[in-house]
């Protein structure tokens, strides 16, 4: 996301613990911070007020290894807030203050957030020997280290499994997201092997309000599941579907597939369609992706705050 960190310029007063003032840290001049603020993202407020180490924050951000940044800073070419900085564990506010190498102004790279319709028959993996992972269908310029640390997907979909896939660097989102304590929303389209009738179907939709207990496949126990939310969709002139809707509240290890084959029936086809209400953008070809914009994000960190609060 372009600068989703650095756009929120909220007044604050950072106190530092006293086990992180050095010598160099004691005559830090802050610059004025603009009031105005056109948009806290929480995630990006958190990473803004955080302190980190110059060296890091050169390293991170294409000027060599750390020990590079080291002796380049001890040449007197890196200035902090218009002052030479000669220490490279000085600690810096990367969103804040200014940065300059050489003259030159160092613009910090944010963290990356983005959506991607997950084709069939791929991994959410960085590497595979037998399948294409969804990192092929990125340009190498995501492969860098952010903020939050490296890109990577926001919990997993199987190889068989298609539709919305969200990835970052933000590994707190990332975290928020996935942790089964938030109990996130995950809406799925499901096509069945055999199709229900209207009797069954109510059975189905009771069952899975109440939760139900799924077999062990594989490594992964057996295990009682969440209340889920299911919807029938019928054809025109159509009693019986073969097709539905289901809102889980987890990731168990292919928990859908499980669920219906407690149920007597067989998972033939799976999509995602949103997260957290976060729907996938249905112009988005198998395989494309594109960057979250400013309300999607805002969308996702303010249900994630709601699901912590409950």
């Amino acid at each position: 996301m372009q600068g989703v960190a650095r756009r929120a310029k909220c007044r604050r007063i950072v106190l530092w613990p006293f086990f992180f003032v050095t010598l160099g840290n004691i005559a830090r001049i802050f610059p004025p911070i603009d009031a105005k603020a056109d948009f806290c993202y929480t995630f990006a407020m958190k990473s803004e007020k955080q302190a980190e180490r110059l060296d890091k924050v050169l390293s991170n951000n294409g000027f060599g290894s750390r020990k590079d940044v080291k002796w380049m800073v001890k040449r007197g070419v890196v200035q902090v807030n218009g002052k030479v900085i000669l220490e490279h564990g000085f600690l810096v506010s990367p969103f804040t203050d200014e940065i300059f190498v050489d003259g030159k102004k160092v613009f910090v790279r944010g963290d990356v957030y983005l959506m991607m319709n997950k084709a069939k028959n791929t991994i959410c993996s960085t590497v595979s020997d037998s399948y294409p992972t969804v990192f092929d269908f990125l340009p190498d310029d995501f492969s860098v280290t952010y903020p939050g640390g490296s890109l990577s997907t926001v919990g997993r979909l199987d190889v068989d499994t298609e539709g919305l896939l969200l990835l970052t660097s933000d590994g707190d989102l990332n975290h928020r997201l996935t942790f089964p304590k938030y109990h996130i929303p995950k809406e799925y389209l499901v096509h069945l092997k055999t199709p229900v009738l209207p009797a069954e179907q109510a059975v189905y939709k009771n069952k899975l309000k109440m939760g139900v207990h799924i077999q062990a496949e594989g490594k992964a126990p057996e295990a009682d599941c969440l209340p889920c939310e299911l919807e029938w969709i019928l054809s025109d002139g159509e009693e019986r579907s073969s097709v539905c809707k289901i809102t889980v509240f987890e990731g168990k290890f292919h928990e859908i597939k499980r669920i219906f084959l407690s149920l007597g029936n067989e998972v033939v086809y799976l999509k995602r369609l949103s997260v957290n209400n976060l729907k996938l953008d249905e112009k988005l070809a198998p395989g494309e992706w594109r960057e979250l914009t400013l309300e999607e994000l805002n969308l996702l960190s303010s249900l994630g705050r709601e699901a912590i609060d409950d």
